[in-house]
């Protein structure tokens, strides 16, 4: 099957650029009244980081046509900024749809061995990690699914289709 290319929507992506820049700037502003200076630059560091770094993501992704997820016959390469990874089809059961607060992602339900894998090959911040968000997103670990270019559920019936898709091949 041909390769996917799913990328960030440039335009949902600049909306939230302008927001974070605007509470960073309210920060700022703040700091200048004198007003609550810890609390100010906690503002100004969480949502100035925050802006640049999706800023950071959309020209990488512009600019060197990379994309923030590859879909293959094998899996989904995540090409997240910070670090790559891979989503094996083989290590998955199912994607399923889920929100954690206003953020809509894509649960990934992985086989009980390859769950216990990855929990053995965690350090212990890590297990933790993957405990919390089993709890809350009722999967260890998830794909960001807002700001695509492909809406939310779109995306997670892509991933669903290509499992199978990969599943019906491997025992036929």
């Amino acid at each position: 099957m041909k390769t996917i290319e799913v990328y960030h929507s440039v335009w949902k992506m600049i909306l939230l650029i302008i927001v974070c820049f605007a509470f960073a700037a309210i920060g700022v502003f703040m700091l200048f009244r004198g007003e609550m200076a810890w609390f100010d630059w906690i503002g100004i560091i969480f949502f100035g980081g925050g802006g640049l770094f999706m800023t950071y993501l959309v020209l990488r992704e512009f600019l060197t046509r990379t994309p923030y997820y590859i879909i293959t016959d094998e899996g989904v390469e995540v090409n997240s900024g910070i670090r790559n990874w891979e989503v094996r089809f083989a290590d998955v059961e199912s994607f399923f749809l889920t929100k954690v607060a206003t953020t809509k992602m894509v649960g990934i339900q992985y086989k009980p061995d390859a769950e216990r894998r990855k929990m053995d090959e965690s350090n212990s911040v890590s297990r933790s990690i993957r405990k919390m968000n089993s709890g809350i997103a009722g999967s260890a670990e998830a794909l960001p699914a807002d700001d695509l270019s492909l809406k939310p559920q779109q995306f997670c019936d892509l991933l669903n289709s290509r499992l199978k898709n990969y599943k019906d091949n491997r025992f036929h």
